[in-house]
């Protein structure tokens, strides 16, 4: 195998591991944006609840407990969004390495082609002039 195939083989195991990384990030983002969604929608339950004047369920305790309901789902969420944050937090470095990685070995790929074909075309022109001393000569 020549450089330009082991270089070729590196480049397309880098972007491999590049979009592997963009697509567990962007699982990651799909998950952050659903618990936000939720919290929204506790926050929505948690408005309506405190502006209602429903007085049959303030007098028998429903609306506290309603509240205090929403509040235990909400600490839960936020918890989970914390530990996604977390892990998005070091995915963005991974993703940011990996992505680095892709541009080095486009460049390094991108200066070997360019070499082996400026050498290829040396080669042809050396031979051509070398064809036309030795016809020149006879």
């Amino acid at each position: 195998m020549s450089k330009l195939d082991d270089l070729t083989a590196m480049k397309q195991l880098t972007e491999i591991k590049y979009r592997r990384e963009q697509e567990s990030f962007g699982r990651l983002l799909i998950q952050e944006n659903n618990l936000r969604a939720s919290l929204a929608q506790l926050d929505s339950y948690m408005a309506e609840s405190q502006s209602s004047t429903d007085t049959p369920q303030k007098a028998i305790g429903a609306d506290v407990v309603w509240q205090a309901w929403i509040g235990r789902n909400k600490r839960a969420i936020n918890m989970q969004l914390a530990q996604v944050l977390a892990i998005k937090e070091r995915h963005i470095a991974q993703v940011r390495a990996a992505y680095g990685k892709v541009v080095v070995t486009d460049e390094l790929h991108d200066r070997l082609r360019k070499e082996t074909a400026e050498k290829k075309a040396q080669v042809q022109l050396d031979r051509a002039i070398s064809s036309m001393l030795f016809r020149s000569d006879q």
